[in-house]
């Protein structure tokens, strides 16, 4: 072997790191809130990270002396940054700073990684470590009798909730996680994605588990005709389907014994949510004077939490914005927000100019971030797991571009080939 060929460090540390980070999504311990106390969930999250991140360090720099940072990563590490200044505006100043640098640790995690690993086998790992957690939380709960339905108190509904995270947070989890799968050379078992399709949609999320209906059947057909005309053929018939199926909910007086069928989950309050997005445009309208505040800074991760509050007429307690654009604004600013913007667009526009399966997966997770961005501050929340997968996927896309002279420095097709990714960012 050649004294100047790399090595990677062994797969068994990576597989330990992504279990370590899937097990940060866990809530071991319930917080309210808007308490001036980290309490116990914080340190352990924090912790969990920072094991995750020196463990990839030292594997890294036994085997490698440089990394090679993503774009779009180093566009959210600089968000991450001021997110952290602003932190000095927070209704509480520790906890905002600590959620700064779990983001900041997150984007050094997702760096790290994709430079020490090829970027697919850090998806791979992750995707089979979320599979595990869910199922053994399943299990668990079954066998030892627990209540796995969480009853939604404004809605009644009876939702799949799983270590004690809302039920629209573990809707997020399990699709993101089935769109992943999507993204592995060696396709994962369908009773896999089965799986999480169903945590998907018994976690009672309408929006998201609409969402995710559209995208799958945009990409089933993409994946058969692999151009974006089908792409966008899917989308239409994906959504003239949830107009069809919002329109039963609405006014399911002909329709009584199809509505009846999903009314335990999705519950029977749409008419009354659907113009308000249930209750988030009042939200929205509270973050108004702390959007103007924003101008240069924000308040820090979930340092407006006091703002949202005290403004809305609903009883918000959880705090935050439930909208991914204005909870990034109200953490780091206008300015922080467009790097943030511009370094995702980049990844989006390679996203666009790769080939293949891989173009259609990534748009795919792409598209569910984005639309469930419109009800939910998905870019932060689970250990910033969304922004974690635009660095990886993004990462991936480099790993698998070539770049062509013969259509100029911009164009890229993609490596069959697995020994052609020995640079991982692919520079």
């Amino acid at each position: 072997m050649s004294p100047n060929r790399r090595i990677r460090p062994s797969p068994r540390t990576l597989f330990f790191a992504m279990l370590l980070y899937a097990v940060s999504f866990v809530k071991f311990f319930d917080r309210d809130p808007l308490s001036a106390q980290v309490g116990q969930q914080g340190p352990i999250e924090l912790a969990l990270l920072v094991t995750v991140a020196v463990t990839l360090i030292v594997a890294f720099h036994r085997h490698f002396g440089k990394l090679v940072v993503a774009p779009s990563a180093k566009a959210f590490l600089v968000f991450g940054a001021i997110a952290m200044v602003s932190s000095v505006f927070s209704f509480y100043p520790l906890l905002s700073l600590a959620k700064g640098l779990s983001f900041i640790l997150v984007c050094t995690i997702a760096i790290v990684a994709s430079s020490a690993y090829k970027p697919d086998r850090v998806i791979k790992y992750l995707y089979y470590s979320i599979v595990m957690i869910l199922g053994i939380e399943l299990a668990v709960g079954i066998v030892g009798g627990r209540p796995l339905l969480d009853i939604d108190d404004y809605s009644g509904r009876a939702r799949l909730s799983l270590f004690g995270l809302h039920p629209t947070l573990l809707g997020e989890l399990s699709a993101v996680t089935l769109l992943l799968g999507f993204l592995l050379s060696k396709r994962p078992p369908l009773c896999y994605q089965v799986f999480l399709f169903a945590v998907a949609i018994a976690s009672g999320s309408r929006a998201g588990a609409t969402l995710l209906v559209v995208i799958l059947l945009a990409m089933l057909l993409a994946f058969v005709w692999r151009n974006l005309r089908s792409v966008a053929l899917g989308c239409c018939l994906g959504s003239l389907f949830a107009c069809m199926f919002v329109g039963i909910r609405v006014n399911d007086r002909p329709f009584v014994d199809i509505a009846s069928i999903d009314r335990p989950l999705y519950g029977d309050t749409l008419a009354r949510d659907l113009p308000t997005f249930n209750g988030r445009t009042d939200v929205w309208k509270a973050a108004t004077p702390a959007l103007a505040h924003s101008v240069f800074l924000g308040y820090g991760l979930g340092g407006a939490r006091d703002v949202l509050v005290n403004n809305t007429s609903w009883d918000w307690e959880a705090g935050d914005s439930h909208n991914a654009l204005i909870d990034l604004i109200l953490a780091g600013g206008f300015p922080a927000v467009l790097i943030f913007l511009l370094g995702w667009a980049g990844a989006v526009r390679r996203a666009f100019r790769s080939r293949g399966s891989l173009r259609i997966a990534a748009l795919a997770i792409y598209a569910y971030i984005v639309g469930f961005g419109i009800v939910a501050p998905n870019l932060t929340n689970l250990q910033a797991l969304s922004t974690f997968l635009i660095i990886m996927v993004d990462a991936m896309i480099c790993a698998n571009v070539v770049l062509s002279p013969a259509r100029g420095p911009l164009a890229g097709v993609a490596a069959t080939s697995e020994d052609s990714l020995e640079n991982p960012i692919g520079t």
